[in-house]
């Protein structure tokens, strides 16, 4: 249908209501013929309607005869526009209208305005039921409302249409969470709208044909409707009535907001105008036959959808998507975490004794509850006493466990700070500690009875007259990162732990004297094996660390068959090479030095001097041994030089290298050696000369043992001698490392490894290099040294919990680590020491 121009139509005497109502003309006034003042015939209907915009197409016949009306009718004087005669909404005409009366078939169905806000759209006529009261959309869509309250009484909720199927398809929050499973709806709203859609289209198109005009000549609507409809249908849901659908408004009734105002205010001025079919009638009836099918389909499947489903049913027709499954995954990964959180804080709630004031925990021994406290993440307890006191009768007597109730006590004992060490020997010559000294430190990050964590005993002395325990001391920090227990016991030194006496001898039983220390040791992996469980240890999993002097002890007890089951694996740093080798009888009459410097005849004399008139007539010659190059009266003197450790008979029968020949069956090394390539260093040494050349590293050559041998030009060449580092490399390797190297050979099972990374101006790798990396107090500054302290603890700690050293190969058995620990089928200057029986005779003696 064409459109023409908007005009304005003259203001007409009219009531305010009237004045409002046409307030704004309507393009089917501008369409309609008019009159001004004269009285003649009304069009009918059908030609009324307005002339095609298409001038050079053919009009109907009802369009000529409308134009031929408007040419025949006088024009106003004003504008030319002709007015109809538009009874008042009362009844009465206007003034000058003509009083002829107008038949019931000339009657033109009067154009209603639009509303202020509506849409102003080229609209359709088409039939209207008269209205009963009221006027405007307003009363229409009030009529509109009754009519569906009686639809849906008369027909029930089945045939609402869209508009519960919309308020349906918005379920709540509670509905979607408990029908979490459920299938998705989204399939059947799409069909819905695709039904609706395909009706409403068909409903537009039986619109378009009606036979006002011919189709061809009508603009196309669709595109403008479905861009009003399509966006406001699908946010405002809208009820629908049967009247719609019959008329084929459905959800194109926006397109003909205007076709709404073509009633008339008055019932009596209403009368419908016939239509021509054409034809459309039974297309509409098919229409309408379509869409009662598909809204009964959606019905059935409507019905089938709220009948009730198990959730079996519901999860087996669940279609997941993949944002479904990553929430669902998400969800139980959180819980997960949540339960895994709440079991280890509640395991660790239950299987652990609650802390007192937030920092001291108790344990359990033997002999009563101990309290420790809490550091650095994990809980130390210091002073716990595992042995009787070695004081009085018991000095110069093995080690013995407390089992006698009286020398327990009752209450918790407070093991909060450290013990008092041993009695022992200095480096510059004082005397510190007590003979009451048989105690041990434990740190365990956990206390609990479950998952038992490996325990590693440290046995630290610098020698075997002290002191110790020296650098060896338990770190809580690495107890807790490397879940490892610590335990470091206090053992006898000097005479009090390695005196070997003929009368001594004779009073024991069975005879044996001296090794006391070696007893302590004993001693403590026996109470571990009885009391380390109560502290979380694993007695199963048992390292003995011992470094220097502690190395020497370790490696003698390793082949000592008081220890068997008691260890699992252990680790010797810088040890002696120079393992006891003397009959006991041999050593007890060197020893009576000391008791003619006491001036005492029997054992019992001995026993009531005090330690530090014990410590005074101690000979020189027992505390200190040479860790210099060698020299000429070292080659003549080595069988009458004192050796603490003796074979005793009772903990040592034989000599290591016996042992070592005999037991080589072993998959597992239950021992590691090791040194550092520079552990010679001392201070006095460095300091003798400010820069140390070549030709000051040689004259110090000639004035050894090397130099008597003839040997300096080689050594120099060798190890290109031209600096301390070089300097105390000799020396070390003299000393330490190659003695350790040839009783490594012995043992085809035991790894040996070598430190090589440096520190400090000179670059050494001093003798605690390994044992300080391994403990965490070694202080890098550069990458190669941080790379040193995680290979070094890598090797370790991995021992530790599996019993293997990653680096060792058999056929390569040098594990040389400097920033990373690499194997090495051998040390090459030990070939050239022992080629010229420097080495193992010039070994260092603890």
């Amino acid at each position: 249908m064409g459109e023409l121009e908007e005009k304005e139509t003259p203001p007409t005497e009219t009531t305010a209501a009237q004045q409002e109502a046409l307030e704004e003309p309507k393009e089917t006034d501008k369409m309609l013929d008019k009159k001004e003042d004269s009285k003649e015939k009304t069009p009918s209907p059908q030609s009324s309607k307005p002339a095609s915009p298409n001038a050079g197409k053919k009009s109907s016949p009802v369009a000529e005869k409308r134009i031929e009306d408007a040419e025949s009718a006088p024009a106003k004087p004003g504008n030319g526009e002709e007015i109809i005669d538009i009874p008042a909404e009362n009844g009465t005409k206007p003034e000058g209208a003509d009083d002829k009366k107008i038949s019931k078939e000339e009657r033109e169905v009067k154009p209603k305005k639009i509303p202020i806000g509506g849409l102003k759209l080229p609209g359709f006529f088409m039939k209207n039921k008269p209205k009963a009261e009221g006027d405007g959309a307003e009363g229409e869509l009030l009529e509109k409302e009754k009519e569906e309250d009686k639809d849906k009484e008369a027909n029930g909720d089945a045939a609402t249409g869209s508009g519960k199927d919309e308020q349906k398809s918005r379920p709540g929050l509670g509905e979607r969470l408990r029908s979490f499973f459920a299938r998705k709806p989204s399939a059947e709203k799409e069909k819905k709208q695709l039904v609706n859609g395909d009706a409403d289209a068909k409903s537009e198109a039986t619109a378009e044909a009606t036979p006002a005009e011919d189709a061809s000549d009508a603009p196309p609507k669709r595109g403008l409707l479905n861009a009003i409809k399509l966006p406001i249908a699908n946010m405002i849901p809208k009820k629908k009535s049967s009247d719609d659908v019959e008329l084929g408004l459905g959800k194109a009734g926006l397109a003909s907001m205007e076709t709404l105002d073509d009633s008339l205010k008055d019932q009596d001025t209403v009368d419908r105008a016939p239509v021509k079919t054409n034809g459309t009638e039974e297309l509409k009836g098919e229409l309408k036959d379509e869409k009662l099918a598909a809204e009964e389909k959606l019905a059935a499947e409507e019905e089938e959808q709220n009948r009730p489903v198990s959730l079996l049913t519901r999860l087996r027709g669940y279609k997941c998507s993949v944002d479904d499954a990553l929430i669902v995954f998400g969800i139980l990964l959180f819980v997960l975490l949540l339960g895994v959180i709440g079991y280890v804080l509640t395991h660790e709630t239950l299987t652990s004794p609650p802390l007192r004031e937030g920092r001291y925990i108790m344990a359990v021994t033997g002999c009563g509850p101990v309290e420790g406290v809490k550091e650095d993440g994990a809980f130390a307890f210091r002073g716990i006493p595992y042995a009787k006191p070695p004081v009085d009768r018991l000095r110069w007597k093995p080690a013995e466990l407390i089992d006698d109730i009286n020398m327990c006590w009752n209450d918790t004992l407070q093991t909060h700070n450290s013990s008092v060490v041993c009695t022992q020997r200095l480096g510059n010559g004082t005397t510190v500690g007590d003979e009451d000294c048989l105690y041990l430190d434990v740190v365990t990050p956990h206390v609990r009875y479950n998952n038992p964590l490996p325990v590693v005993v440290l046995i630290g002395a610098e020698s075997l007259a002290g002191p110790s325990p020296g650098i060896l001391r338990p770190s809580a920090r690495y107890s807790r990162s490397h879940d490892v227990i610590f335990v470091r016991p206090n053992f006898r030194l000097g005479v009090f732990g390695f005196l070997a006496l003929d009368a001594l001898t004779k009073e024991a039983h069975p005879p044996t004297s001296g090794n006391y220390a070696l007893t302590d040791i004993i001693a403590v992996l026996n109470w571990i094996k009885l009391n380390i469980v109560h502290f979380g240890g694993d007695p199963k999993s048992v390292t003995l660390l011992g470094h220097r002097a502690g190395a020497t002890l370790v490696t003698l007890l390793v082949n000592s068959q008081k220890v068997k089951g008691l260890y699992t694996r252990a680790w010797a740093s810088s040890g002696s090479a120079i393992l006891p080798g003397k009959p006991l009888s041999e050593s007890g009459k060197l020893n009576e030095q000391l008791m003619g410097t006491l001036e005492c005849a029997d054992i019992q004399c001995l026993r009531e001097s005090s330690s530090e008139r014990l410590w005074a007539a101690t000979p020189d010659t027992w505390l200190h041994f040479p860790v210099d190059l060698p020299q000429s009266q070292e080659a003549n003197a080595s069988g009458s030089r004192h050796e603490w450790l003796v074979l005793d008979g009772d903990v040592v029968f034989e000599h290591p290298s016996d042992t070592w020949k005999r037991e080589q069956g072993n998959d597992k090394p239950v021992l590691v050696m090791g040194a550092t390539a520079h552990e010679a260093h001392t201070e006095k040494l460095r300091e003798l000369h400010a820069n140390w050349t070549r030709e000051e590293v040689r004259a110090y050559l000639e004035k050894s043992q090397i130099g008597a041998l003839g040997l300096t030009d080689e050594v120099i060449e060798k190890y290109n001698a031209s600096s301390y580092a070089s300097l105390v490399s000799i020396i070390s390797d003299i000393r330490s490392v190659c003695p350790l190297l040839t009783n490594a050979r012995q043992q085809p099972s035991v790894p040996f490894y070598v430190v090589t990374q440096g520190e400090g101006p000179d670059q050494l790798a001093t003798v605690d290099a390994d044992v300080q990396a391994i403990l965490g107090r070694y202080e890098p500054h550069t990458v190669e040294q941080r790379r040193f302290v995680s290979a070094m603890q890598q090797l370790f700690y991995y021992y530790v919990s599996h019993g293997t050293v990653q680096s060792f190969v058999q056929n390569r058995r040098v594990i040389n680590v400097g920033q990373d620990a690499q194997p090495e089928e051998d040390y090459l200057p030990c070939n050239y020491w022992i080629s010229k029986d420097i080495v193992p005779r010039y070994a260092r003696v603890d």
